[in-house]
């Protein structure tokens, strides 16, 4: 019997959780997701991955249409409006065009054993915001089920009934776990996935496998009844060899993860994203370029073994070029709040009143500035508390895809020497996030500049995949 590990990857986004397992030596048979830019940037970077897989098992498209091919029961519009998963038709997908080929339709019907499935399903119904005050717990509890929003996680699971995977593994953000039941609601239909699987889910920290960033996200995993029984390979014992891993990382900060890439200035324009108005890495005025024009190992400074490791996963190699490098332009008053705020700190903690008074400027200009405390002294109000500059000799907080909106919250640490420089005073790059991110420099984001930064935040951080993905691939072994 084949010694391969193989798995399919739904809301696959960029490919982060990807690049882990192939790390931890899986087969992708195929990944899929809905954004067009995830999936050229998972295209893109395949090879590099999956060498042995065919780009255009990267798919585009809405999990309700690949469901619709899958040859199982349609799905089923009830009276009142609510999507469930039963026998019948589904007016909206028979209206379809489609858009997925029939190549990339032989192959999800191909499919006849799977060792793991996995991905993370977007659960925004899960929610408290309009519960609390309405019906019964149990009401509550039926409501959130069948919301519309969360369709998608009980397509992901159709897909397991269709597939029988061993292993199921989901990812999600850590509020599920507070939220009154809902985290017992989803393990509730994990079980009663057919053929019937064990769960647990547990919360885990990117922070406690060497990666230099606080992103605690919740994982569920199920097993398969019969392996459970056969092999005596449980959710339970997957997680507690996980979990053990946390003791082989030593802590990496935000300067060791960030501080050998090229030191560039705030971008000096709005909208300024076009390849030909970029300036060279080898003009002091640089804010940075997409594809560097300089040599990737002539760019770095000492890179610290944090970046080996990560540029080594998937049997990675070291890029010839620096990829998504380029700051964002800052308004005036955004760069003096930069450079005067204190690392680790919000721009309304008391820390920074002193440095955003020391100069004795009028602060009529700044928004978010316009009391006076006791002392005499303009305070932060408002909406401050969203400036925040990373702490150099941390871990950074958790990276999220509001990059995309603005770098205010994710200040870069100006180095001293820099100081008198207000133009160096800017956001992270997309680079710098991915690197928080553990992503490999040689991996290359496709997409507009704002875009970039919404994959990279929405992203299973790689190394933790292969952390995950290793144990997983040690107990399903025992299968083969």
């Amino acid at each position: 019997m084949s010694k391969k590990i193989n798995y399919i990857d739904l809301f696959c986004g960029a490919g982060g959780l990807s690049i882990g397992l192939a790390a931890a030596k899986f087969t992708l048979s195929y990944a899929s997701d809905i954004d067009s830019k995830s999936i050229l940037t998972f295209k893109k970077n395949i090879k590099q991955i999956h060498p042995e897989t065919n780009p255009n098992m990267i798919i585009q498209g809405d999990i309700q249409e690949l469901y619709k091919y899958l040859g199982t029961k349609r799905i089923y519009k009830n009276s009142i409006g609510l999507k469930t998963i039963k026998t019948g038709k589904e007016k909206v997908l028979l209206n379809q065009k489609q858009s997925i080929s029939n190549k990339q339709i032989k192959t999800i019907k191909s499919i006849k054993e799977l060792d793991l499935l996995c991905g993370g399903p977007p659960c925004q119904g899960f929610s408290m915001i309009g519960r609390a005050k309405h019906g019964t717990v149990k009401e509550r509890a039926n409501g959130f089920i069948n919301d519309t929003r969360n369709n998608l996680f009980k397509y992901f699971l159709k897909f397991a009934e269709k597939y029988n995977p061993k292993i199921i593994l989901i990812e999600n953000v850590k509020g599920l776990a507070s939220a009154a039941n809902y985290k017992d609601l989803i393990v509730e239909n994990i079980l009663k996935t057919n053929p019937g699987y064990i769960v647990e889910s547990h919360i885990l920290n990117a922070k406690d496998f060497g990666i230099p960033q606080n992103r605690e996200r919740l994982f569920f995993i199920a097993v398969r009844n019969d392996i459970y029984k056969k092999y005596k390979i449980s959710p339970q014992k997957i997680f507690m060899d996980i979990l053990k891993l946390k003791n082989n990382h030593s802590s990496v900060t935000v300067s060791e993860a960030i501080y050998d890439l090229p030191q560039i200035q705030c971008n000096p324009k709005k909208f300024n994203y076009k390849i030909e108005d970029e300036i060279s890495f080898n003009n002091k005025n640089s804010f940075g370029m997409n594809i560097s024009d300089i040599n990737y190992k002539d760019l770095l400074y000492k890179p610290h073994s944090y970046i080996e490791k990560i540029n080594s996963l998937a049997n990675g190699k070291v890029p010839k070029k620096l990829f998504n490098h380029k700051s964002r332009y800052n308004n005036k008053r955004d760069k003096y709040i930069y450079m005067n705020l204190k690392e680790g700190k919000y721009l309304n903690h008391s820390d920074n009143y002193t440095a955003l008074n020391g100069d004795g400027k009028n602060f009529n200009g700044i928004d978010y500035i316009k009391k006076t405390n006791k002392k005499g002294n303009k305070i932060p109000t408002g909406f401050s508390d969203k400036y925040f500059k990373l702490d150099s000799q941390s871990i950074s907080k958790t990276i999220i895809a509001h990059l995309e909106t603005d770098g205010n919250s994710y200040v870069h640490p100006a180095i001293e020497k820099n100081k008198n420089n207000l133009d160096f005073s800017r956001g992270i790059t997309p680079r710098e996030a991915a690197r928080i991110q553990s992503f490999p420099d040689w991996y290359f984001f496709e997409g507009s500049f704002r875009n970039q930064y919404r994959q990279i935040g929405n992203a299973v951080p790689p190394l933790l995949a292969y952390e995950i993905g290793k144990i997983i691939k040690k107990h399903l072994m025992v299968c083969k």
